[in-house]
């Protein structure tokens, strides 16, 4: 930690034993590179709020900070009253608070947290102005655009203050922006562009930020390779585009793709985006371009799966869109698409419900591996339509302060679903979009190559999600694919150049997993005859396919090798077998 005027904090609670990921909270080091730039000293910390009060004290004892600005969404107002409290009570220091939030932190949060500002919209020239204010004592608050404060008078709000039009003249974010020393270099997270065209009735984006702006290619790439080239004994690289609008120019989406697909060739890296349906289905070239580019990871917004919620919902797409738009990525090779499906929110029954449902299911076939599906309830974010509005669309908010909920329970009812029963609906849709998963990889509907590619590896960053863990809950098919990965076990198909010299292999250790039957056994959820059973005990990869049958004619169980066969066909159909990888001869070069 050095010496700031101002250190930026974005604390939030391990609320359920979980902390969240904080790569893409880029709003505190943006403002720490700006006002590195304009004649102050700053540095943030995105973490958990124990570790907050100790980053503080540090800071305020032993490096001179003088401002202290917070970041508030939804999930953490109640912890930035505890932080401005803390700080205005022990060191008497302004605090500023800003984040999607602010907007809705009026004279109540104000008096209660001892706050000094709120900073409305995007805050680089607004926290320049505070800082020459309490600094340097020049300027008055009135005259400083897009704040709040109290006065004599008052809650006082001053002017919206304009965008920021030429996105290319900010700085990039350094290690000079981190107040913790950053030693994991391996992920970049970053905004080409900033806004959103679209106005969802249930997005703060698209509620406060409609004009759009991007960044130029050239500047987006530079930010890259100063990522690329800054460590380059990273490994496993991973780069996050973190706004909303990435899709929105095919022609811009097509140069910057170009521009990564040749840093493929010489840097190892996955990325990761977000795509609106309607300028996908548009211009399904950019789903080609995003592909070739080394795009992993695609999150598009599905929301409903009936048109006239899409419509309520402004999403301007329809289902036909969204089925297309999944096929194209599948097709294209994308490996992971995201989507949510929103219960409890406009014109929400339990006609919607099963469209929904029904909808839903329909696209994770039509994925076949790679679309994942999450199911949420409406989040009541502050000046969106639906919260302003609830009652055109059906709904009523139950809990407008986030007091009941940590993303675990729902905030809004109907007049025929109650809060309890949209919580059992949620649960019903996650297990029934996880018996889809399931049924589909026992199947063989999703291809076991896709399927190889969700293990680990040293030399890909993956984000792991619902089909990784609908694969770990089925140990045969796990452990099939983890013997063909590693090599040491073959398909059926590629052991038939073996014959009867091939030797089968099973995948899981009987004494765990094998239940005994009068009639034979049960492994893995599959019923065997005591046939299999027999055969089976055998596949240990010591014995070859003909040692096999050998030893069961002569015991009079067996009188053909067909038999044989069907049987072990039967259990790698089952994923209970692979054929060991033998050595073989190979032809001198």
């Amino acid at each position: 930690m050095r010496d700031n005027d101002i250190i930026f904090l974005n604390l939030h609670r391990a609320y359920l034993d979980f902390v969240p990921g904080y790569g893409g909270f880029l709003g505190i080091y943006l403002l720490s590179a700006f006002v590195n730039e304009n004649g102050y000293a700053g540095q943030g910390y995105a973490g958990a709020l124990h570790s907050g009060q100790e980053l503080i004290d540090e800071a305020c004892q032993e490096h001179g900070v003088q401002v202290v600005g917070l970041y508030c969404d939804y999930a953490n107002v109640t912890e930035n009253i505890s932080i401005a409290r803390y700080i205005k009570r022990r060191y008497n220091l302004p605090v500023l608070i800003g984040g999607p939030q602010a907007p809705s932190l009026g004279r109540d949060f104000l008096q209660e947290s001892g706050v000094d500002v709120v900073v409305i919209g995007e805050g680089e020239m607004t926290v320049l102005e505070l800082l020459d204010y309490y600094i340097d004592g020049t300027g008055e608050l009135s005259d400083i655009k897009g704040i709040s404060y109290l006065s004599e008078d008052g809650l006082h709000t001053t002017p919206l203050r304009t965008p920021i039009m030429n996105l290319d003249a900010l700085p990039y974010i350094n290690e000079d922006c981190y107040l913790v020393p950053r030693h994991d270099w391996r992920e970049l997270s970053l905004m080409t562009g900033r806004g959103c065209p679209f106005d969802c009735i249930f997005c703060h984006e698209g509620s406060h930020t409609r004009q759009v702006r991007f960044r130029s290619v050239e500047n987006v790439i530079g930010e890259i390779d100063a990522f690329l080239t800054k460590h380059p004994e990273a490994r496993d690289r991973y780069i996050l585009f973190t706004d909303d609008a990435f899709t929105l120019n095919a022609g811009r989406v097509h140069e910057l793709c170009k521009a990564l697909g040749e840093r493929q060739q010489k840097y190892k890296f996955h990325w990761f985006c977000e795509g609106h349906i309607h300028t996908l289905a548009q211009h399904p070239e950019m789903i080609d371009d995003m592909a070739a580019a080394g795009l992993q990871r695609l999150q598009l917004g599905i929301e409903a799966g009936t048109e006239k919620v899409l419509t309520a919902y402004h999403k301007h797409t329809t289902p036909a869109e969204i089925k297309e738009v999944v096929a194209r990525c599948r097709d294209a090779g994308i490996q992971q698409i995201y989507g949510n499906i929103i219960l409890g929110s406009a014109h929400f029954s339990r006609e919607t419900y099963a469209a929904d449902l029904a909808f839903g299911k329909e696209l994770l076939h039509l994925g076949a591996g790679t679309l994942e599906l999450g199911v949420v309830t409406y989040w009541p974010l502050p000046g969106t339509e639906l919260t302003n509005h609830p009652e055109k669309y059906g709904v009523h908010i139950t809990d407008r302060e986030f007091l009941t909920s940590v993303d675990d329970f729902p905030q809004t009812e109907t007049e025929d679903i109650d809060c309890w029963e949209l919580q059992r609906l949620v649960q019903q849709m996650e297990e029934e979009f996880a018996t889809v998963r399931r049924d589909m990889l026992l199947s063989g509907e999703v291809p076991l190559k896709r399927l190889l590619t969700w293990y680990p590896s040293e030399s890909v960053f993956k984000s792991y999600g619902f089909w990784w863990q609908s694969l770990k809950k089925l140990p045969n098919l796990y452990s099939y694919g983890h013997l063909l990965l590693m090599q040491e076990g073959l398909t059926g198909h590629e052991a038939e150049r073996f014959g009867r010299d091939a030797h089968p292999l099973r995948v899981l250790p009987l004494q765990q997993y094998l239940h005994l039957e009068t009639s034979g056994g049960r492994i893995a959820g599959n019923k065997l005859t005591q046939l299999e059973v027999e055969v089976l005990v055998l596949c240990t990869g010591r014995s070859s396919c003909d040692a096999i049958f050998q030893h069961l004619h002569t015991a009079g169980k067996l009188s053909t090798y067909e038999e044989l066969r069907q049987i072990l066909d039967r259990l790698e159909k089952d994923f209970l077998i692979v054929y060991s990888h033998e050595m073989e001869e190979k032809e001198d070069e």
